[in-house]
C-alpha cells in the first residue's frame, strides 16, 4: 500500500530543498555587503609578513624598483590584503612588475607579477579599446543609433541608443541597483549560470524600461558595456572573445584579459573583514563579461593603457575623444566627468578606470604627460576604492625622472 502522507513529506522537502538552492547565493550576495550576515566559518589571519617576488626591473631603474617594493609591501601590510600585485610602464616599456603576498592563504601559495587577478570594471576600458579601434578602422560612428548596427534588438526602446551614449553612461540604460527585470536582477546576484555568447546576457536587463531618454541623465551602467559590445560583435562578425585576441592581445604581445575562469594561473579571492579573510563565494562572471568580467595581471593592463599613447595604435584624434568628458543633451558634463569607456581626471591629468569584483580590486592609470601607466590588482576588497588605489601616486613619484 502506498502512504500518501510520505510523498508529500517528500514533495514538501524538495519543495524546500529548492527553495534554498534558489535564495542561498541570496544569502551569499548580501553577505558580501552587510558583516552581520556572515558566518563564522571558514576565517584566517592575513599575516602581517608576506613574500615578495620581483618580475622586471629595466635598467636604470633598480633604486626605483627598491623604492617600489617597500611602498608596495607596506600597502598590501596596512590594507591586510592577501596578496597584491602592480606594473609600471613608461614610454611604452615595461619598467618593473612586482607582486607581495599570497595567491592563495590556505596553500601558502605565493603571488607572483603572473598571478591573475579579477579586474571588474577595469573591464570596461578594455572593450571601449576595441570599440576605439573599430572607430579607427571605419567599422563604427560613435553617434549613429545602434539600431543601425543590430537589427534585432530585444528591447525596441534601445534602439535610438547611440555607441557615445553607451561608451559614457548615458543611453538610459539601468544599473544593477535601479533594474527592474526582475529575473535579471536575480541572474545578476546569483551568479551560477554560464554564458557562451555576450549576447545572453542582454537577457538580465532587457525587460527593464529605460530610467530616462538617452543622453539626458548619467547613470553608471555595466549592462550599458554589455550592450556596447553585442553591437562590436555583430559589426566585427566574430564573437567578443576572439575579437578581443585579433583586436588587442595579438597585435600588444599580452596573454591577458581573459575571461574570467578557475584556472592554476588565477589568484583566490577573499572577503576581508579587519586582518581576517575566508575565500569568496563561487560565482561565474561570463555575464558581465565586457563590462566587469575579465582577469588579468598588472603587466598585461599596463601594456594596454600604454598602447592608448602609441598614435599607430589608437589615433591621437581617437584618444582625445576617449579621454574628453562628455556632455549631456542640455551641455552640461556629466556628473562624474565620465569620458569614452575611462575616467578622466582634470586635477591629476591622467585616464583611469577602477573595478571592484568579487574579491578583487583593479586600477589602471594612464598619465600622458609622463608617458607612464600604472596597474595594481589585489584579491580582496576594501570599503574605500582610494585606500587601495592611493599606492599609485607614490609610485609616480618614485619612477618620475
Amino acid at each position: 500500500m502506498v502512504r500518501l502522507g510520505g510523498g508529500k513529506k517528500i514533495a514538501g522537502l524538495v519543495l524546500l530543498m529548492g527553495i534554498a538552492y534558489m535564495l542561498l547565493p541570496i544569502y551569499g550576495f548580501m553577505a558580501e555587503d552587510y558583516p552581520v550576515l556572515r558566518g563564522p566559518w571558514g576565517w584566517r589571519e592575513v599575516p602581517t609578513q608576506a613574500p615578495y617576488q620581483q618580475g622586471v626591473v629595466a635598467p636604470g631603474y633598480e633604486m626605483a624598483a627598491v623604492a617600489a617594493a617597500e611602498l608596495l609591501q607596506q600597502h598590501r601590510a596596512v590594507l591586510h590584503a592577501p596578496a597584491l600585485s602592480a606594473a609600471v610602464v613608461i614610454d611604452g616599456d615595461l619598467i618593473w612588475s612586482a607582486a607581495t603576498g599570497w595567491s592563495d592563504l590556505a596553500e601558502q601559495r605565493a603571488a607572483t607579477p603572473q598571478t591573475l587577478f579579477r579586474i571588474g570594471s577595469t573591464s570596461k576600458p578594455i572593450t571601449g579599446t576595441l570599440l576605439a579601434r573599430f572607430i579607427d578602422a571605419g567599422l563604427l560612428d560613435l553617434d549613429t543609433p545602434i539600431s543601425a548596427y543590430v537589427t534585432d534588438l530585444p528591447n525596441p526602446q534601445w534602439a535610438a541608443i547611440t555607441l557615445r551614449q553607451l561608451a559614457s553612461h548615458s543611453s538610459g540604460l539601468p544599473d544593477y541597483e535601479t533594474n527592474r527585470d526582475w529575473l535579471g536582477v536575480y541572474q545578476s546576484m546569483a551568479l551560477r549560470r554560464h554564458h557562451t555568447d555576450i549576447r545572453e546576457g542582454l537577457a538580465n536587463f532587457d525587460g527593464a524600461p529605460l530610467r530616462h531618454d538617452p543622453g539626458t541623465w548619467f547613470e553608471y551602467s555595466s549592462y550599458g558595456t554589455n550592450l556596447l559590445a553585442v553591437v562590436l560583435q555583430e559589426v566585427g562578425g566574430k564573437p567578443f572573445q576572439r575579437l578581443i585576441q585579433d583586436w588587442l592581445r595579438t597585435p600588444l604581445g599580452i596573454e591577458t584579459p581573459l575571461p574570467d575562469a578557475d584556472i592554476p594561473a588565477r589568484a583566490t579571492f577573499y572577503q576581508l573583514d579587519g586582518s581576517m579573510a575566508r575565500r569568496w563565494r563561487e560565482v561565474d562572471l561570463s555575464n558581465k563579461l565586457p563590462g566587469g568580467g575579465f582577469m588579468s595581471r598588472p603587466e598585461d593592463l599596463a601594456v594596454l593603457g600604454a598602447a592608448w599613447l602609441d598614435d599607430r595604435f589608437i589615433s591621437a584624434e581617437t584618444r582625445n575623444e576617449f579621454w574628453t568628458p562628455q556632455r549631456l543633451a542640455d551641455g552640461t558634463v556629466n556628473e562624474q566627468a565620465y569620458a569614452l569607456t575611462w575616467r578622466w581626471s582634470e586635477r591629476s591629468n591622467m585616464a583611469n578606470h577602477g573595478g571592484v569584483s568579487k574579491g578583487s580590486k583593479a586600477w589602471l592609470a594612464v598619465y600622458p604627460a609622463q608617458r607612464m601607466v600604472i596597474a595594481l590588482t589585489m584579491n580582496t576588497n576594501v570599503n574605500e576604492f582610494s585606500d587601495f588605489a592611493a599606492v599609485q601616486y607614490a609610485l609616480k613619484e618614485v619612477f618620475e625622472r
